[in-house]
């Protein structure tokens, strides 16, 4: 039976923008610790108020949280002072801190140096003595503290002036892009083409009869599954890109004598017709093959 009072480990992913994909850090993140509690969310580094990352700090000082892990040091907070700042206090609450890629700045290095203490007996000095050497060594280990926390510092700025300077050069591409008369993003009256228009299309443009194939209207979109309009919508379209290159087509419309036709009939139809095609070619090779003998 689960124990209630067994504190958790829990994993943080974040994503600053809805196109991007957490499953990488979350694949890191349970390869690492199997039966990790995911804690994910779409915000921005640079904003403070991360609902989710905000009530994961409320259950760590609640005390229903062991220890928090990240797949990446950016992931943590959106700068280098405000990441310093909640590292301490989630360490003073006694929360192990651990970051896969930056394992040199996990809680568990920091405490190795805060617990790195030079003691020295000084009772068979005189007081000059001793009173010198405890100034020195209490130097040594405030100094050894500080590299400790400056480690830290480090690696949240530089996770800071990456991200800066991806954001940085991703405004000066755009500048650039607009400057050379590019167009940047998805223009308005711009289309998106599916994977299933495009097959559609193919299949119009291969074997409607007015392109010289040999389906009717009818049989098309009912073999493709679209509708009696968006069929006409995609032959209107694929007729304006023609005339566009110079190729005129009737307007006069074919007559469908099919209009009552089943989509399992239309099917049919193609399965004989592909069959009859089949035999001739087989049956014109035979006779080849007679002529040479």
């Amino acid at each position: 039976m689960e124990n209630k009072n067994e504190k958790l480990i829990v994993g943080y992913a974040r994503v600053s923008t809805p196109t991007q994909k957490l499953d990488r850090q979350i694949a890191n993140l349970k390869a690492a610790y199997p039966n990790i509690v995911i804690v994910s969310e779409t915000y921005s580094g640079k904003t403070e108020n991360r609902p989710k990352w905000q009530k994961l700090l409320r259950q760590c000082r609640s005390g229903i949280v062991s220890k928090l892990v990240f797949d990446e040091v950016s992931r943590f907070s959106r700068n280098a002072e405000e990441a310093v700042k909640e590292y301490k206090e989630l360490y003073n609450l006694g929360i192990e801190l651990e970051f896969l890629k930056e394992p040199h700045i996990n809680s568990s290095v920091y405490k190795q140096a805060s617990e790195r203490q030079i003691n020295i007996n000084t009772d068979s000095m005189d007081n000059e003595t001793a009173n010198l050497l405890n100034t020195v060594i209490s130097g040594l280990n405030d100094y050894l503290f500080a590299v400790a926390e400056k480690q830290i510092y480090l690696a949240f700025e530089h996770a800071q002036k990456e991200r800066e300077l991806l954001s940085k050069r991703t405004s000066e591409g755009l500048k650039q892009a607009k400057l050379m008369g590019s167009k940047v993003g998805r223009q308005k009256g711009d289309k998106i083409v599916t994977k299933k228009k495009k097959k559609v299309i193919k299949i119009i443009r291969n074997r409607y009869k007015e392109f010289g194939g040999d389906l009717s209207a009818t049989e098309i979109y009912k073999i493709c599954n679209v509708t009696k309009s968006t069929f006409y919508r995609y032959l209107n379209e694929l007729k304006a890109e023609d005339e566009a290159n110079g190729i005129i087509w009737s307007d006069e419309p074919l007559i469908d004598e099919n209009s009552n036709i089943t989509r399992e009939e239309v099917i049919e139809k193609i399965k004989q017709d592909e069959k009859a095609k089949k035999e001739k070619e087989e049956l014109n090779d035979k006779i080849s093959k007679d002529e040479n003998n």
